[in-house]
């Protein structure tokens, strides 16, 4: 049987911040909505199979699409009951991910806002492309 190989390469169209908090999900979220005027919901479960684990990973989800900025904004939790999502950032909590978005000065003003929320020890801009797990980013 004749066999055809595609080659793939991924885009990773987005921003992405990484988060260290002992904030909970759903309260970061409320924090989020705050600072940006718009609702967070909860988006169904991230769930992952990994073959070095019995169950699925089940990673939280916040997202929100806000209209007046035109991006997408999604909050996933790093942490889960087994394991990491990106294993080579143990000590990120939260990653949140900004579709659509090429102005500079709002990442900007937007890292100094999560940083002067309570509970926030750190906020770190990532770049996808350098992360050796970055395809479990594309969902």
């Amino acid at each position: 049987m004749k066999t055809k190989k595609l080659k793939y390469t991924p885009e990773f169209n987005f921003n992405l911040l990484g988060i260290s908090s002992a904030v909970d999900d759903y309260k970061l979220s409320w924090h989020l909505s705050e600072i940006f005027g718009v609702e967070f919901k909860r988006s169904p479960d991230l769930e992952i199979i990994d073959s070095r684990f019995s169950d699925f990973q089940i990673f939280s989800i916040y997202e929100t699409e806000d209209e007046n900025l035109g991006n997408r904004i999604k909050i996933v939790s790093n942490k889960g009951a087994a394991g990491f999502l990106i294993d080579e950032l143990k000590n990120i909590d939260y990653f949140i991910i900004i579709y659509d978005c090429e102005n500079k000065d709002f990442l900007d003003k937007l890292i100094v806002k999560l940083k002067s929320i309570s509970g926030i020890s750190a906020v770190f801009r990532l770049n996808p492309e350098n992360l050796k797990s970055r395809e479990k980013l594309l969902f």
